[in-house]
């Protein structure tokens, strides 16, 4: 009881010609055909028009449109943007296939209203396959957007970890700067200064004469006495700016040594005279203090 209560909404069919014959001609093939009974189909306009305001009043409220030309036309392009909506359905009414002997063929205009409308409503299904395959690319394209804005969320974080060492790491560059000025500062005079090798007495001696050195003190001594530039003697040790300038001055001392005789008290006596230092003479901060 309920299916035979039931209202199915019929299809309305507009149709859009150019001249007034084929107008004739198609009006007659709806009648010879049976749409209403056997597709619950309606052809409720056909129209001769060329004029676009006119097309758009008649095309208004139809689920499908049919414009009539020969193919796909620049006046069907037109038209076809100007009456197609999100609610109905535009298609071609070609009249390539309705002219027989070069006259309109009713019959055949008959079969490309239903093949016409068929053409419209596939080519609508096709668009909903159209729309379900991009409906689930734009659901994976929203799934890879969301992963993305996942990791860039994740980004984002890690970049503050990294902002923050960062700005630790900035600190202690500026504080190793800093003890670095201080460094250079102290010790920015150090290149001035005439640094002196240190070599063993005995050792130089030895290579330089090739016999061992009897009293290191006596070299100590004479050296002091004389005061030579850039020559410190002291705690079996001799320093100067090149092992030959030390060998030189072993040299200088051994024959003033061979002069003044190997009493060392004469030579202990010759530095009392010259420098008022005691028998005892000591220089074991001759190197410590170098630096100072």
């Amino acid at each position: 009881m309920e299916n035979e209560n039931s209202v199915i909404s019929k299809v309305d069919v507009r149709i859009i010609v150019s001249g007034l014959d084929i107008a004739e001609v198609v009006s007659k093939s709806v009648d010879n055909t049976q749409l209403e009974r056997d597709y619950n189909i309606i052809v409720s306009s056909i129209i001769p028009t060329n004029n676009f305001e006119i097309a758009k009043k008649v095309a208004n409220g139809g689920d499908i449109i049919l414009i009539g030309g020969y193919g796909q036309d620049e006046n069907y392009n037109l038209l076809f943007n100007d009456l197609k909506t999100d609610f109905n359905h535009v298609g071609l009414f070609d009249y390539n296939n309705i002219i027989k002997n070069e006259t309109v063929d009713s019959k055949l205009a008959a079969d490309e209203i239903l093949n016409s409308i068929i053409r419209a409503a596939l080519s609508y299904s096709l668009n909903l396959v159209n729309v379900h395959t991009l409906e689930n690319k734009l659901l994976k394209l929203t799934h890879k957007y969301n992963s993305l804005l996942d990791d860039y969320n994740k980004l984002i974080e890690d970049y503050d970890d990294v902002s923050l060492k960062n700005k630790e790491l900035q600190e202690t560059i500026d504080d190793l700067k800093s003890d670095f000025t201080a460094f250079k500062s102290r010790y920015e005079d150090i290149y001035s200064k005439e640094f002196l090798e240190i070599y063993n007495l005995n050792d130089l001696w030895q290579e330089a004469f090739r016999e061992d050195l009897a009293d290191a003190k006596k070299v100590t001594i004479a050296t002091n006495k004389f005061k030579p530039e850039n020559i410190i003697v002291g705690q079996g040790y001799i320093g100067a700016q090149s092992r030959q300038d030390a060998i030189d001055w072993l040299k200088i001392i051994k024959t003033a040594l061979i002069f003044v005789g190997n009493d060392e008290e004469d030579l202990k006596r010759d530095l009392n005279k010259t420098s008022e230092v005691e028998d005892d003479y000591d220089i074991s901060n001759n190197f410590e203090n170098f630096w100072d």
